[in-house]
């Protein structure tokens, strides 16, 4: 398999519609996960945010780290999992960055995917002087036991923080962070 790669715009805008097919898919399966929009899912709202995603790495707000991979059926490239980069504009945290929407199909989780994406998330936000990471998930989810194993240390929580797609009950969210230096 492929090293994960930056989404680049002008190369990667057909690529679009599966990142959307990611994000769907994880919000759906029965290992769900929380992430910005509840079912019954809309293509074309979710297919607008991402345009609005590309559109912030085109203004160098955020940056878009994928891993593709080969279609079985047809062969053609497609998305398998996704985490971004959101930098914040603000010249009192000109250090720190936000991980955002680590999503891996299900069939392709513990392949090395989310490691292989989050090394080349953190080389990227070295290389930009972002050397504090910050993130959030739900709480008692797989994820929460993710990034402790990838250097991540615990904040806190914050209780009914997010609404579950699984049923609409509000979720604990639990915050966590990594230096890079």
């Amino acid at each position: 398999m492929d090293e994960a790669i930056l989404y680049n715009p002008s190369l990667h805008s057909h690529l679009i519609p599966s990142l959307v097919s990611v994000h769907g898919t994880c919000i759906t399966q029965p290992t769900y996960s929380i992430a910005t929009f509840l079912p019954p899912l809309d293509q074309s709202t979710m297919q607008k945010w991402w345009e609005e995603r590309a559109k912030e790495v085109v203004s160098g707000s955020r940056h878009i780290i994928m891993q593709t991979a080969a279609n079985t059926s047809t062969g053609e490239e497609e998305v398998v999992g996704v985490v971004m980069l959101d930098k914040p504009q603000s010249q009192t945290v000109p250090h720190t960055a936000w991980v955002e929407k680590l999503l891996v199909l299900p069939e392709w989780r513990r392949k090395g995917i989310t490691k292989r994406m989050m090394v080349r998330l953190e080389e990227v936000a070295r290389k930009e002087g972002r050397t504090l990471l910050m993130l959030d998930t739900e709480k008692d989810s797989p994820a929460e036991l993710v990034y402790p194993r990838l250097g991540y240390v615990r904040v806190g929580e914050v209780p009914r923080y997010m609404i579950s797609p699984l049923d609409g009950s509000l979720k604990d969210s639990v915050w966590f962070y990594k230096e890079l230096r």
